[in-house]
């Protein structure tokens, strides 16, 4: 299918889940542009199972993912890519939009 006149082959997902931690920025070289990336980790629990779900922010997203912190609660929206590296398989989300998911006040019942 089509995304910003991009042929996508991937299954696009949507998660729903807390950060573990805040995220990390960093830069890398392809070709001869600087690109910034940010990584992160997500939690989601299930019953008494959990899912770490890796992710990663590339481009103008990346200002605006640091903002988030620690335990925040976000939605992705994305696609998993799983690469080989020295035998080992590395799968991790690639986020195409985020926003927080801000908590609803609960009111108390007495």
């Amino acid at each position: 299918f089509f995304i910003g006149g991009i042929t996508v082959d991937k299954e696009m997902i949507n998660i729903n889940a807390n950060l573990i931690e805040a995220p990390v920025m960093s830069t890398f070289m392809r070709d001869t542009e600087e690109v910034s990336v940010a990584n992160f980790t997500l939690v989601k629990k299930y019953g008494k199972g959990k899912e770490y779900i890796h992710c990663a922010v590339y481009g103008d997203k990346v200002t605006e993912v640091m903002k988030l912190s620690k335990d925040d609660f976000v939605h992705v929206f994305g696609y998993f890519n799983q690469r080989v590296k020295e035998d080992k398989t590395y799968r991790n989300f690639i986020v195409k939009s985020f926003n927080k998911i801000e908590a609803k006040e609960e009111s108390e019942e007495e």
